[in-house]
């Protein structure tokens, strides 16, 4: 077996400590001439670790001032049921999201398949961006069948507290859904978008909603990788969330 490189070693020693907690979020690494010091490496071995981490998401370089370790604190998302919610059901994807734009959109071979209606079909785009403090969090598209949301709110642009009651008050009442989950790399846009560093790929979100008779909306949402975690709940967990 090849022998692991010596950047490869230092990089490893770091995350371990990153993972741990001696080196805290938010905290500055030692100068690089403290770790050629620490790992009797060369300037250019300490570099090429640095960069591993960099391009990981685990640590940020600020010109003129040293390195970072990454800030982001991961946001739990409960995907699962929850209690009295509309429906019985939570609406995170669209939680502390501020509307930013408004159309009507014909339904593509990605959409409409999920929609369950044909290609072409208009749908009304309800486009949505989330912040956690001043950092992006997600970007999300909520797409409704025309037909359901003609006369609601949903129609105007405005933020609605929830989609999903306003729905409900118009007889479509949400009883499930569907969620799949993809990771990927992000695009040139959405690492723009949600204030990327190289390295950090992002969480893509399609979450079908269903009434007892039909797919009622499609959310799309795009997640900056390092800023969530996912959290399903199945089964007797009493002895999970007793205090």
């Amino acid at each position: 077996m090849r022998a692991e490189s010596r950047y490869r070693q230092i990089a490893r020693t770091l995350r371990r400590e990153i993972q741990e907690g001696s080196l805290p979020q938010g905290g500055q690494l030692p100068s690089e001439k403290q770790m050629e010091e620490r790992f009797e490496a060369s300037r250019n071995t300490i570099r090429l670790a640095l960069g591993m981490l960099r391009n990981q998401g685990l640590i940020v370089s600020r010109p003129g001032r040293g390195h970072y370790v990454q800030d982001v604190v991961p946001e739990i998302f409960y995907a699962t049921r929850s209690r009295g919610g509309p429906g019985g059901f939570n609406e995170p994807n669209l939680a502390g999201l501020t509307l930013e734009e408004l159309q009507l959109l014909s339904a593509n071979s990605d959409i409409a398949p999920r929609l369950r209606v044909p290609e072409g079909t208009m749908t009304v785009v309800r486009r949505l961006h989330r912040f956690a403090g001043d950092r992006s969090g997600s970007v999300s598209s909520a797409f409704y069948p025309m037909d359901l949301v003609e006369g609601t709110p949903l129609m105007l642009p405005e933020d609605v507290e929830s989609a999903l009651e306003v729905l409900m008050e118009h007889g479509h009442r949400q009883v499930g859904y569907v969620d799949e989950l993809e990771t990927r790399m992000p695009t040139p846009q959405e690492a723009s978008q949600l204030e990327l560093t190289p390295g950090v790929p992002v969480l893509e979100v399609h979450r079908t909603d269903y009434s007892e008779d039909r797919p009622i909306r499609l959310v799309h949402t795009v997640y900056a990788g390092n800023s969530i975690r996912y959290q399903y709940e199945h089964g007797d967990l009493n002895a999970y969330h007793r205090d």
